[in-house]
């Protein structure tokens, strides 16, 4: 039963992962005008959030059930980190574009953008590791 949560669980939050960043977010800035597509990337995001969060927990509970603590712990950060970006940084940056602090707003959303893509390679190393 371990194994099958922790793959399951790795495997969607690879797949939304790469669903987010690789469809879903340059359709919407390709295809809607930009004072509606900043608005509902930003009310997508803590879906998102919550969703790679979520996935996290269960591929970390499995992780661990399956005998992979070392693995689970990755799962639990990767699910910490979000947390964190979801709660304190994304918070942070609607500030700063509020405020109109564009350069602020770009280095504090590449930081973001930089979070993601580690997360993103973290779980295919464990997810590799894991069926290898």
């Amino acid at each position: 039963m371990g194994g099958f949560l922790a793959v399951m669980g790795l495997a969607a939050l690879l797949g939304g992962m790469l669903f987010y960043g690789a469809v879903m977010t340059p359709l919407v800035f390709s295809k809607l005008p930009p004072d509606v597509a900043g608005p509902f990337i930003r009310a997508a995001f803590p879906r998102y959030y919550l969703y790679v969060t979520t996935a996290a927990v269960i591929a970390s509970f499995g992780l661990l059930i399956h005998g992979k603590p070392w693995y689970a712990l990755a799962a639990i950060l990767i699910a910490g980190a979000t947390l964190w970006l979801w709660l304190e940084w994304l918070p942070h940056i609607n500030t700063l574009r509020e405020a109109g602090n564009q350069p602020a707003f770009d280095r504090a959303h590449k930081l973001s953008v930089y979070a993601n893509g580690a997360e993103f390679l973290v779980v295919i190393l464990l997810l590799t590791g894991l069926v290898a």
